[in-house]
């Protein structure tokens, strides 16, 4: 154990030494909850490793449906998500971040936007319940690459995010994925109490394409706000971080775009008797 420890705690030292060589941004996180790599890393770890042998278990068990649960869960989602939304825009509004000219304050002694940053961090241990459903409820298409990446990587990016990236123009990714996020977990649980009973499946709402739209919406907002940084030469954060959080919101650009042409544009095979 004790090597595993120190083998997280040097790539975490690396990670966050090659995305802040100078030392100007990171911030000292030693008492902040998951702020750790050593903690973030086996939580990563854990989940893929539910996920694949949680997988095969269910294989041999029937479907589950934690109804109470999710209820509780879905509805726990829509006040946070709509909480982080609303802090973000209200952070914004007093410290005078705008999107137009991008590069806002980042304040490194007292960073306005740190503990909000750190909640939005933590929530997405939160989100993992998404999947631990899906495995319950045997729902394996919705078991793809994109999901188990999407939360797998999300998570250990705002790990980093939380350490060197806690200012200034990262409030726009907690106002918008917020915001996506409150729609997404009203729509799911929506979805909940529009079941056919005969079938049990959940009947079709029309304005589920729209979802995926806005995602798509919103990565572009995310990745313009990164050129632009980028572009300007921005010093009022780690531009390293920004670059590859370009690249990285780019990949979950074309995963949900070949998701909504796969199924809101390519026409179903009609089943044959």
């Amino acid at each position: 154990m004790d090597q595993y420890n120190a083998l997280m705690d040097k790539i975490g030292d690396a990670i966050i030494a090659w995305s802040d060589p100078s030392g100007k941004w990171r911030a000292d996180r030693e008492d902040w909850w998951l702020c750790d790599f050593r903690s973030a890393g086996t939580i990563a770890l854990i989940y893929i490793a539910f996920v694949l042998l949680g997988s095969q278990i269910m294989n041999f068990l029937p479907a589950m449906d934690p109804y109470p649960i999710k209820f509780l869960y879905n509805v726990s989602q829509i006040f946070l998500c709509a909480y982080m939304t609303i802090e973000a825009g209200m952070l914004a509004y007093r410290n005078g971040y705008t999107f137009v000219t991008p590069c806002n304050t980042f304040n490194v002694n007292d960073p306005p936007v740190a503990n909000l940053l750190w909640l939005f961090y933590i929530s997405k241990v939160w989100d993992f319940w998404d999947t631990i459903f899906i495995v319950l409820g045997k729902k394996w298409r919705q078991l793809s690459f994109l999901h188990v990446y999407h939360h797998t990587t999300i998570f250990l990016f705002y790990w980093l995010n939380a350490n060197v990236n806690y200012d200034g123009d990262i409030y726009l990714t907690i106002l918008l994925n917020g915001f996506i996020h409150t729609v997404m977990y009203t729509y799911y649980f929506i979805c909940m109490h529009t079941k056919d009973y005969k079938t049990g499946k959940s009947l079709p709402i029309w304005w589920k394409s729209s979802l995926t739209s806005l995602q798509l919406v919103q990565f572009t907002i995310m990745m313009t706000q990164a050129t632009m940084l980028v572009v300007n030469g921005c010093d009022q954060l780690p531009l390293g971080v920004t670059k590859v959080y370009f690249v990285y919101i780019m990949s979950l650009f074309v995963l949900f775009a070949q998701f909504f042409v796969a199924s809101y544009m390519t026409p179903k095979k009609k089943k044959t008797a």
